[in-house]
């Protein structure tokens, strides 16, 4: 960091919220904030004085560069002494005095306006006003140049004192990151060169798309120069997004390994709300939960606390929240501001609904670490659409009217369904939107069972519907009319726009996968743009290490009865070749049931373990400790595509061969047509983006199960006849090239040799 850093920029807002802030958790109103929008546009729009004029102030305080900003809401110069007026939305009972913040945001621009015109005394004005901008209520009160002074600097002391011991806190970090070595005695192969390029990324604050094999050490190569170029202020902080739990804790490894040789680093895993929430219930209010009363009054000390633990790990947040009383969700997320490095789910980062706004509102300081990112377009879909589903509206209605009668939520939900119902345009005119707002405001006045739930549907909708209007050839919109079992849904067809956009002003992303190809679609997909840097480093193991075989089998959903029996003997094939650990990952599990009594049967009998449909933790580490306790032999039997065909780590003996059925195709359906014809406008080929590229993902995510390290040696059966299809095979990697077999007596043969170190026979390269 520089001896003469750059200004510490603060809007008026963040200022003044430092010191005065109301003390309870509330739930944030999406519809409010958009009522006190128009409310604010409407005032505007009636009065004669200048809206939204700007205002700054520069200086400095507790050693730090300071520059305050901010807009006036309107201002009267013609008015003596000159009048600043601050426009709120009225709140349901009329206030009788302004609320401090409020009157103090006024201030602010006051002390400001005084500065600049060498003014001696400013009225300051607090509105609060209908969404119609009519004034409910208005406090007018003439403060004096040095009364406005001193509210000022009592606000800005504080904050500056604050952040000048994280000042000093992050000048120890970076001479300790200046010195810091990579985390390991030497690079493997491929990782210098993907450190390298991600940090010209982070330094030319552009994005990266690559391509590293799985077992590279990908989590390293990373985030050792992600963490150099904080130390050298290209960046101020570093989110490493996952789409999977065993990915954070890969990250966190890593982070953990740089901070052992004493590195001052702050990194924080943010995990979901519901997982940290200790009520039964998660009820974020005052009212049902104690935590929340009083939350933001206790939460200072435990900041202070914080700054001398660096691993802001779950259990810390847990513990942390418990000595200080506090919401451990709400205390991650002040955490997140001044965490170094973050690792969390990709919806922080990208969803509308939930994204970080006090991070990324300024995201140029900020660098983005995209772990999996072939996971990235299929979420993004998800997070940009919006539904409203009758039966779930249906039971929440069912429940709300329990706990409140039939009243407005009744009456309010009943309305809704009707407008879901009704024929013609749904957004012809306002009706649904305007059901969908009336239930919204019904449920701010109540705390009915569901009701959070509720309203995050509507506002997802709500958000979708909206940018459909905005971008419609982007999205589609699906409905089913049934009064118990409908739903109307806005379908996001398109994401790559919206990536783009959030990743725009970042200080450099960096998108990673062992199954990023191709990349240049890859790139497309995730809102890359040409001058954006695409990188694909090859397999560093040796390829004498990994047979790979295909069984031309065709495994087309109406020739799947007749492949079981041939898959079955397959299976026997390979796993008797040389008895160990091996996995089978299968189309569904309703393939795997079908195939579970045709392995069960055979002679001698397999150890079989099956997948089996929702497991919870303990069971899904149940199955995993089969592979990594001990030396018994399992064939287990896997979903493609599910929980235990990704991020998932089996090195050595733990898995010595795997089977992949099919191609890994999405399955066919309405909404996936949708997407395919979307694809095909925007990209050409809306088979490939839509159904083949994603099945390759899955069936090569699969595939890196089995070669992890130098020393890890395996067999890989691929069982379609489709694999030999240009358009399939030029998905594949460099160093899978399949030898076609034709039988279970020639799997055996050749797996056989493999095993027995004769790569001749078996086939040098697979």
């Amino acid at each position: 960091m520089s001896d003469t850093p750059a200004a510490l920029r603060v809007s008026v807002r963040a200022l003044v919220a430092f010191s005065v802030f109301p003390p309870d958790i509330l739930p944030v109103s999406a519809q409010l904030m958009e009522l006190g929008r128009r409310g604010h546009l409407a005032r505007q729009g009636e009065s004669a004085g200048a809206a939204e004029t700007a205002l700054s102030w520069e200086g400095g305080e507790a050693g730090l560069p300071l520059r305050v900003t901010g807009r006036m809401d309107l201002y009267d110069p013609g008015t003596s002494p000159p009048t600043i007026e601050e426009i709120k939305l009225c709140p349901p009972d009329v206030p009788e005095r302004p609320l401090p913040e409020h009157l103090l945001q006024a201030a602010c621009y006051g002390f400001m306006l005084a500065r600049r015109d060498s003014l001696g005394c400013v009225r300051l004005r607090v509105s609060y006003v209908t969404p119609e901008g009519r004034v409910k209520a208005a406090f007018d009160e003439a403060w004096p140049a040095p009364r406005l002074e001193t509210a000022f600097f009592g606000l800005l002391r504080p904050y500056a004192a604050w952040h000048a011991r994280l000042r000093q806190r992050a000048l120890r970090r970076d001479a300790a990151l200046a010195g810091l070595p990579f985390p390991y005695p030497e690079y493997r192969p491929g990782q210098r060169e993907m450190a390298e390029q991600a940090y010209l990324a982070i330094a030319r604050r552009r994005r990266l798309f690559a391509v590293m094999p799985t077992g590279t050490g990908k989590s390293a190569a990373v985030l050792f120069p992600a963490l150099k170029a904080l130390g050298q202020g290209k960046n101020r902080q570093v989110f490493c997004l996952t789409a999977r739990g065993t990915q954070r804790a890969s990250v966190a490894k890593e982070a953990a390994r740089m901070r052992s040789s004493g590195l001052p680093l702050h990194f924080l895993t943010l995990a979901a709300k519901e997982s940290l929430c200790p009520m039964e219930q998660v009820r974020c209010h005052p009212d049902f939960c104690p935590r929340a009363k009083g939350h933001y009054l206790r939460q200072p000390a435990a900041l202070e606390e914080a700054l001398d633990a660096g691993d802001w790990d779950t259990g810390y947040v847990l513990s942390a929240a418990e000595r200080h009383g506090l919401c451990p969700f709400e205390f991650s997320l002040a955490l997140c501001e001044i965490a170094d490095l973050v690792v969390c789910d990709y919806n922080y980062a990208f969803d509308p609904q939930v994204r970080l706004s006090r991070v990324f509102d300024r995201p140029r300081g900020v660098t983005l670490l995209v772990d999996e990112a072939h996971n990235l377009p299929d979420r993004a879909r998800e997070m940009l659409s919006g539904e409203i589903s009758l039966r779930r509206l249906l039971e929440f209605r069912r429940a709300a009217s329990k706990a409140l009668g039939r009243g407005g939520v009744y009456r309010a939900c009943t309305a809704l369904r009707d407008a879901v119902c009704r024929e013609g345009d749904p957004f012809g005119d306002e009706t649904l939107a305007g059901a969908a707002a009336a239930l919204l405001a019904a449920l701010s006045q109540t705390h009915a069972p569901g009701a959070a739930e509720t309203v995050r549907g509507l506002i997802s909708f709500l958000s979708a519907a909206n940018r459909m209007r905005e971008t419609p050839e982007d999205y589609a919109l699906t409905r089913d009319a049934d009064k118990k079992t409908g739903h109307i849904r806005v379908l996001c067809l398109n994401p790559a726009p919206h990536l783009r956009e959030a990743s725009r002003r970042l200080a450099g992303c960096v998108y990673y996968s062992a199954t990023l190809l191709p990349l240049s679609a890859m790139r497309e997909t995730l809102g890359g743009e040409a001058e954006d840097a695409c990188l694909n480093l090859p397999s560093p193991f040796p390829p004498e290490h990994l047979l790979t075989l295909q069984l031309p089998l065709n495994t087309r959903f109406g020739a799947r009865e007749a492949s079981l029996a041939p898959a079955a003997e397959a299976l026997q094939a390979l796993f008797y070749s040389k008895p160990g650990k091996y996995i089978a990952y299968l189309p569904s599990f309703a393939y795997l049931q079908a195939l579970l009594p045709l392995l069960e049967q055979a002679r001698p009998a397999l150890p079989l373990l099956a997948q089996r449909p929702r497991m919870d933790e303990t069971q899904r580490s149940d199955f995993l400790g089969a592979f990594t306790a001990g030396d018994a032999p399992v064939l287990g039997l896997c979903v493609l595509g599910g929980v235990f065909a990704e991020g998932v780590d089996l090195p050595g003996t733990a898995l010595i061969g795997a089977a992949v059925l099919g191609v890994g195709l999405p399955q066919v359906n309405p909404e996936r047509e949708l997407y395919r014809g979307r694809m095909r406008e925007a990209f050409g080929d809306g088979f490939a983006y839509a159904y083949q590229i994603p099945g390759m993902h899955r069936v090569l995510q699969a595939a890196g199960r089995l070669i992890r390290s130098d020393a890890d040696r395996g067999v890989l059966l691929l069982m379609d006849d489709r694999y030999a299809q240009k358009r399939v095979s030029a998905l594949m990697p460099g160093h899978l090239r399949p030898r076609r077999v034709y039988s279970g007596e020639e799997i055996s043969s050749l797996a056989r040799a493999f095993w027995a170190g004769r790569q001749e026979e078996a086939g040098e390269h697979g």
